[in-house]
Order: structure tokens, then sequence, then C-alpha cells
């Protein structure tokens, strides 16, 4: 017969395990995060290759690629339903590293669209990018995507601001302008600036539509990220 004090260390430490895990992802993804390498996420790249061998995969998708904020993207496949979607978020990477896995990341799945999420990782601790910077990345993504699938859509998203990075505002609205101004002289590309629909009424980020982090979008947020995307697919090419 046990005792009382070994069966409750006991729940205690089943208790603590998930804690443990959590504890532990975080400290991989962090170490990644500083990695100033693309290899970093080689880990998550090999996960994609293995589930695309058990999967069918659709016939010229959208194909949605950036960092976290796409990994938690939930139910968009749904939303934009008859359209085949594929969801390829790699950790906290940066334009950078999407441009260096394109064809692991990108090319491989042909998609007939391809919409890039950036993330904060942009402007903190993977890169501290300008508005400048972050626009040439951008470009440099899209020529090398216009070359390999000249009749396909690209579709940016500006930056989404958030309540934990108020210093990044200016940043954000000087891109926004930038790469607007990019997009009329490329007819496949449309960006999207969808912090208006994420504002409160003083002009800043609701939190209503962020996790406590103040970093992420929680499902309300991304219902209206979904819902502009969907819009803009709809309504076909062009900048907004």
């Amino acid at each position: 017969m046990y005792s009382w004090t070994t069966i409750r260390n006991f729940f205690l430490a089943l208790l603590l395990i998930p804690v443990g895990h959590f504890a532990w992802l975080a400290s991989q993804d962090a170490l990644r995060i500083t990695q100033n390498t693309p290899a970093a996420w080689e880990d998550e790249l090999q996960a994609y290759a293995r589930a695309d061998q058990r999967a069918t995969l659709p016939n010229l998708p959208v194909l949605v690629v950036g960092g976290r904020q796409v990994t938690l993207w939930q139910g968009l496949p749904e939303l934009l339903a008859p359209r085949p979607v594929l969801m390829r978020g790699l950790g906290s990477a940066i334009v950078e590293d999407i441009k260096y896995h394109y064809d692991r990341l990108i090319g491989f799945y042909r998609p007939s669209t391809v919409v890039l999420l950036p993330g904060s990782s942009e402007f903190h601790l993977r890169d501290h990018k300008n508005a400048a910077l972050l626009k040439e990345a951008i470009e440099a993504l899209e020529a090398k995507d216009a070359r390999l699938r000249e009749k396909g859509r690209f579709i940016v998203f500006v930056p989404i601001k958030s309540p934990y990075f108020p210093e990044d505002f200016a940043t954000i609205d000087e891109a926004a302008a930038l790469l607007r101004s990019w997009a009329w002289e490329r007819p496949r590309v449309t960006v999207l600036d969808p912090n208006p629909l994420l504002q409160d009424l003083a002009g800043k980020p609701s939190g209503r539509y962020f996790r406590p982090n103040g970093i992420l979008l929680n499902s309300a947020g991304y219902t209206r990220l979904g819902l502009m995307l969907k819009n803009t697919l709809e309504r076909g090419a062009g900048p907004t």
C-alpha cells in the first residue's frame, strides 16, 4: 500500500510533465530564433516533408507562408473552401528564410497563389529591419517567385501591429507605404494591410484580437485576416 505522500508526489510529477515539455519546446524555439542561419528551421521542413509523403497534395493550392502567425492560423482552409489551402509556417522565420527555402517551402507545391504573412521577428530577435530593408527582402522573394511562377498571384500582408510592440508602428506604416508603391508596378502582387481591421476606436491594436501575450492573434483576429484574404481572392489581382 503506497503512502498518501507517495501518491501525491506521483500525480504532481504527472502534472508537471506537460509544463516541462512546454518549457523544453520554448527553449528549443528560442535557440532556433537566435541562430543566424536559415538552417535553423530544418526540423520543421523535414516534418512537412514527412507529412507530405502521407498526404495527397492539392492541385494549385493557396499557399500561406511565414512564421509563427501562420502556424497558429486555424480555420483558413474551411473559410476559403473549395479552394485548396496549405499552411507552411516556420517557427519565427523571416522573409530571407522563406526565400532560402523557396524550393521546399513554395516551389514544391506549385501553388496558384502565394500569401506571405511576415511576423514580428522581422524587427526583433531574429532581425532588426527598417521599412526599406523589409520591402527589399519581400521584393527579392517575389522576384524569385515570379521567375518560376510568372502567372501566379503573390499576396503580401503588411506586418501586424501588436499591443506588445508599439515602437514598431511607425516602421510598419512606412513599410506599408513602400509595399503599396512597389505593388502598383507589379500586376501580380497584392498588398493587404490588416491593421485597420484590428484597431480600436483610438486607432491602436485592439486587445480583443490578440492573445494575452499581446503579440499573436487570437481566433477573432485570424477571422478578420481570413475574410480579408477571401475577399481579395474573389475580387482578383491588383494592389489595395
